[in-house]
């Protein structure tokens, strides 16, 4: 790399703020490569997840030659929301005898500090063969496994639970970002994930139009789960790293000096010169892609917030393009108003947080 090549990052936070605290979260890691759906009660799945109860949670993952493949395979159709592999879970399966469920579960690499803001996240999406929709998904973080000798509904009731108004949707079968700030009581160190409610509150959408076929899903919704994080949020103010950084994969880094009119999503002239270094990076670092992701202050909607998030990355994105890098090499994503990285109204709190963040992966 050329020597006096300077590009202005902002690191995020400390090393608690950058740390996930969830182990293998994009599952590409694996103990066998799967072959076909899991029928094992041992409970392992992948290493840092195994199932709590005596459900049985499948792993997807590119290397699978049989029916447990990414993208195609027994559940559907899907690529991976980010790298190789993923998981999949039961929300909800009539069964006449009684309820069934699928829980995934990680024992966190440390516990939650008292009084500590988490941000807990995850992408979902309901498999293209289930013959149901559901509208909820939701999360438990607990000082203990709470394991069950069953494969009913979880004993013990959700932390959260994202519970939507319509159960349908255009984007009903797109990945879906979950994600939820948790104020720790300390010492939760289990996170567990799935349908903590039963059939008679859990609202339900039979899919007449869908063609699937496959018969163990034909009274079912089955969600394929990716990206898990745990990650304490809510420190002091990041510091600015002057100069060319250090860049490392699977950091997350806020680019700096990216402006955009009010309410719009169009680059201003002052924010070339700091895409010109992103372009630079990218080109010396020919194997590496970039996540780029937008967010918004608390001002307006969290539709409206959404979608301007997702159209200014999407803008950092169409440049990196126009000047010559893969479009597969980039993935974009808007978090709107959700994962400020400061708290406060004010206009210098709003301003920190309006702002474009990138995660290179090689």
């Amino acid at each position: 790399m050329r020597t006096g090549f300077g590009i202005c990052l902002l690191i995020i936070g400390n090393a608690a703020l950058a740390q996930n605290l969830v182990t293998n979260p994009g599952f590409e890691q694996y103990y066998k490569c799967p072959g076909s759906y899991s029928a094992s009660h041992k409970g392992e799945i992948a290493p840092g997840w195994t199932s709590p109860s005596t459900g049985t949670p499948d792993m997807f993952h590119k290397c699978s030659l049989g029916e447990a493949g990414v993208p195609t395979n027994w559940a559907g159709y899907s690529k991976a929301y980010v790298g190789s592999g993923y998981a999949g879970i039961y929300g909800y399966l009539v069964r006449a005898d009684k309820e069934y469920r699928e829980y995934l579960q990680a024992e966190l690499t440390t516990p939650l500090e008292p009084g500590g803001e988490y941000l807990v996240e995850f992408y979902f999406k309901l498999s293209s063969n289930s013959k149901y929709a559901i509208d909820r998904i939701g999360f438990l973080l607990s000082d203990s496994s709470h394991k069950m000798a069953s494969d009913g509904v979880f004993a013990v009731a959700a932390t959260y639970e994202r519970i939507n108004r319509t159960i349908y949707t255009r984007g009903t079968g797109l990945w879906t970002r979950f994600g939820y700030t948790h104020l720790a009581k300390g010492g939760e160190k289990y996170l567990t994930i799935g349908n903590f409610s039963d059939s008679q509150t859990t609202r339900t959408h039979y899919i007449a139009n869908s063609q699937a076929t496959e018969p163990m899903l034909a009274r079912a919704a089955y969600f394929y789960i990716d990206e898990v994080k745990v990650i304490k949020v809510g420190g002091g103010a990041p510091p600015v790293l002057t100069g060319y950084p250090n860049l490392k994969t699977d950091e997350t880094y806020v680019l700096k000096n990216i402006q955009f009119k009010y309410n719009d999503f169009k680059l201003l002239e002052e924010s070339y010169p700091e895409l010109k270094k992103l372009l630079e990076v990218l080109r010396y670092h020919k194997t590496w892609k970039v996540v780029v992701s937008g967010h918004t202050d608390d001002i307006g909607s969290d539709t409206f917030n959404n979608e301007l998030s997702l159209h200014r990355a999407g803008s950092v994105a169409d440049y990196l393009i126009e000047n010559g890098i893969d479009p597969a090499r980039i993935k974009t994503m808007g978090f709107g108003k959700q994962t400020p990285l400061v708290k406060g109204t004010d206009e210098t709190s709003r301003a920190t947080n309006r702002r474009v963040e990138l995660r290179f992966l090689n």
